[in-house]
């Protein structure tokens, strides 16, 4: 069964993509002007406002919850503001470390403008890899110093008073490297706590089967369902019912799946839709998680909840799962994957995903469901 269209949030919608690349690139040139013609600035010596810009998806959110809870730890007499959008404001703000989370509107600029300025930041920390909106809003900021990425063919860093260069090793490197030009070390991987008195939503041990990629390419990025049913029938003869989860536009083709599958005896239970409070609790009490490479990947391995990536086109080094117990099953056909920044496409490897076998599943799985035992996560 394929996945039903979905509604174009900001985040993949190709129209502002289109105005953030043809028009934001000639708005940073020009702007960036007056910067590139005087000195760079230097970090200021007394800074107490941190601004930091996140407008992408979940999963890069969970990554730099790690280099904000070293930011938290060794400068805590910081104030840290944490810019998002539509796009991950609900999940952020379920974060500890921010002391404030403001939500930008993509499309209203000047009002974005106002509200960034409103902060009084004194330094910007620019996590974002390539949109253009944030590299504006960063030399907008009156901030006294600012840090960004150079990511290749992006265009998008001139404005920016240190630029560190994007390099293809974990995201979270990348992350860290900015926040060393605080003069912060950072080490610590993501981390999630499950919401206070939460219980397990099940008396019975699942499995949670994570279905459905977010942002561009999903269809190249998904399992075939058939294989999804297959491991079902394996985890059901492991002793494990399974839970599908998914976002509020997953929920009608996950039900559908699940009344198919508990038809054929297989024992399944649909979560798509609830909200992020609710998915944690399904996450961190699970068994395990077994997912594509998205942001609800991201979010189980924070929880320490064992965690499988099926990897076709991304890269397992690259946006793998981070956490105490993890593991990540990677196409034969394209072994480290082929995606840079999320959104390219390569017809070579269109149905890469397929080539991903149960059997390759099973076997991280159980190896990986030893580990979590021996270790007292059982």
């Amino acid at each position: 069964m394929a996945r039903p269209a979905q509604l174009q949030a900001d985040r993949g919608n190709p129209r502002l993509k289109f105005l953030d690349r043809y028009v934001g690139i000639p708005v940073v040139a020009t702007m960036s002007l007056r910067r590139r013609l005087r000195r760079t600035r230097p970090l200021p010596a007394d800074w107490k406002t941190v601004g930091i810009f996140l407008t992408a998806g979940i999963g890069d959110t969970v990554i730099a919850s790690g280099v904000m809870h070293d930011l938290r730890l060794q400068r805590p007499d910081v104030r840290i503001v944490l810019f998002v959008t539509a796009n991950n404001a609900e999940f952020a703000r379920l974060l500890e470390d921010p002391d404030v989370i403001v939500e930008l509107p993509v499309r209203k600029i000047p009002t974005a403008i106002r509200m960034v300025r409103a902060e009084e930041c004194d330094v910007i920390l620019d996590l974002t890899a390539w949109r253009r909106y944030d590299a504006v809003l960063s030399m907008l900021s009156g901030a006294q110093w600012t840090v960004g990425r150079r990511t290749p063919h992006q265009f998008r860093h001139y404005g920016y008073d240190v630029v560190v260069d994007h390099q293809r090793d974990h995201e979270i490197d990348n992350d860290r490297r900015l926040l060393a030009r605080l003069g912060v070390d950072s080490g610590s991987l993501p981390h999630l706590a499950l919401p206070k008195g939460a219980t397990s939503p099940l008396p019975t041990p699942y499995v949670v089967f994570h279905l459905w990629p977010g942002g561009a390419n999903f269809a190249e990025r998904a399992w075939p369902t058939e294989s999804w049913r297959a491991l079902a029938q394996a985890m059901n003869a492991r002793g494990f019912a399974v839970v599908l989860t998914g976002g509020p536009g997953d929920a009608s083709v996950n039900r559908e799946i699940a009344d198919r599958w508990v038809a054929d005896g297989i024992r399944t239970q649909n979560a798509a839709g609830t909200d992020w409070p609710d998915s944690l609790g399904w996450l961190g009490f699970a068994a395990g998680v077994i997912s594509v490479n998205t942001g609800v990947m991201h979010v189980a391995a924070a929880l320490g909840t064992p965690t499988i990536a099926l990897n076709g086109p991304t890269s397992g080094v690259r946006w793998g799962p981070l956490g105490p117990h993890t593991r990540c099953v990677a196409s034969p056909m394209v072994p480290d994957g082929y995606l840079d920044l999320g959104f390219e496409h390569d017809e070579r490897y269109e149905h890469c995903m397929r080539e991903i076998t149960v059997d390759m599943v099973l076997a991280a799985w159980d190896d990986l469901r030893a580990e979590a035992v021996a270790a007292g996560r059982g």
